[in-house]
């Protein structure tokens, strides 16, 4: 049995390394008497392996999702095949911040800024908040949510899914969100929900096929671009829209990024 000092000298890493990786439920410790941790020799090995997954830049999250699988290998190669599509994804939106820092705010090769009105609309919203590796999930959650309530309620869909995202999420601290489902007719809002006026506006909007939706980089780099075309035309914040073949493997556009501005709205940038 082996103490934290004890595990992160095994395993050449710090104390505090140990201690993180603990609480996040990577290692598996009891207590002793004196309320110290006491890790079993097996964990020593685990905890290797966790720094190796760490130094190839990967996060908590997809260590975990590596380590605890019963294919590591298979999930290993699939995580790592992720990360080398974001990798071309920073090259991308490395690219937008020098066209950024040189004045011009280019969106990268092949995405375009179109325009287009949208109508005053009643929307059914849920809040969330979620770190970055849950947002996924979350998205998901709050998706099914409000499609479940407004399907009890059997009130039609008008429009698809739009999500608005208050404050960036890390791998440390939540996003506040708001998802907002647009509907046909009259209900009562659902517990936990809130009905709210879409107000008619022009929207700056970029199209997204999967490859490019799941490319965080470039999602970032297109919202940051929208943002500084809008300028003080905006009239609110950001929002993702979720196309029906939104994660499905559909071909064509599956996610839209747009900001909503006044009705006359800013030339399209």
């Amino acid at each position: 049995m082996l103490t934290t000092g004890q595990l992160a000298a095994h395993a050449a890493i710090s104390e505090k390394a140990v201690r993180l990786y603990a609480d996040r439920g990577l290692l598996t410790a009891t207590r002793d008497a004196s309320g110290r941790r006491i890790f079993d020799g097996a964990q020593a090995e685990r905890a290797r392996t966790i720094a190796l997954l760490r130094s190839l830049d990967l996060s908590l999250s997809e260590v975990a999702e590596v380590i605890d699988a019963h294919a590591p290998l298979r999930v290993f190669d699939t995580v790592w095949e992720r990360r080398r599509a974001r990798a071309a994804g920073v090259d991308a939106a490395g690219e937008y911040a020098r066209s950024v820092l040189s004045g011009t705010s280019a969106l990268p090769a092949g995405l375009a800024v179109g325009q287009r009105q949208v109508t005053d609309r009643v929307v059914l919203r849920v809040d969330g908040d979620a770190r970055l590796s849950e947002m996924g999930a979350v998205i998901a959650g709050l998706t099914q949510q409000a499609f479940s309530a407004l399907t009890a309620a059997d009130v039609p869909v008008a429009a698809p899914p739009f999500l608005e995202i208050h404050t960036r999420a890390t791998e440390v601290s939540t996003a506040k969100l708001t998802l907002s489902v647009p509907f046909d007719g009259l209900i009562p809002p659902p517990p936990g929900m809130h009905i709210a006026r879409d107000e008619a506006h022009a929207e700056m909007v970029v199209s997204l096929d999967q490859a490019e939706a799941d490319d965080q980089p470039l999602v970032v780099a297109v919202h940051d671009h929208l943002s500084r075309a809008a300028g003080a035309q905006r009239r609110g914040p950001n929002r993702e829209i979720y196309l029906p073949g939104f994660g499905s493997g559909a071909a064509g556009t599956v996610m839209e990024i747009a900001v909503p501005v006044d009705p006359a709205g800013p030339s399209v940038a």
